[in-house]
């Protein structure tokens, strides 16, 4: 991995066979960042999704290992119990252009992975709904 300071960020390179959420969670804890909103593209060699079920409140997983193109990557990071939590959704497309989507839990780049990371300043923290169960945004 990667980076450059820019105005209000960061620009992060990750490169084959990184994962992604291990790789941001790592640059998280060396820039000391709290909070902030990121925006990437690449491709991948598998991919791990989810999807959040609110009648079992709990996640479903599946895993894809073959070719992908991110098609859209977008998440946040905000603390939870005192450290940044990274929560990310992507889209990634097969060689058949079929599109399949949801949480990202990992996933590992298979040429690389651009991210745009904007920084927000103070702290916004998430909180446990037990209602929803969830950490859901405290604002």
């Amino acid at each position: 991995m990667k980076s450059k300071k820019i105005n209000g960020g960061y620009i992060i390179k990750l490169e084959k066979d990184e994962k992604i959420i291990e790789s941001l969670t790592k640059f998280l804890e060396e820039k000391q960042i709290k909070n902030g909103f990121f925006v990437g593209l690449g491709a991948l060699s598998k991919v791990e999704l989810a999807l959040y079920r609110l009648k079992d409140k709990k996640y479903f997983f599946k895993e894809f290992e073959e070719a992908l193109e991110i098609s859209s990557l977008h998440g946040n990071v905000f603390l939870k119990e005192g450290k940044p939590f990274i929560h990310v959704h992507i889209v990634v497309s097969d060689e058949n252009m079929i599109t399949k989507g949801g949480h990202l839990k990992e996933a590992i780049v298979s040429a690389t992975c651009e991210i745009i990371f904007i920084e927000f300043s103070g702290e916004i923290k998430k909180e446990y709904s037990e209602e929803i169960g969830l950490w859901l945004l405290d604002i």
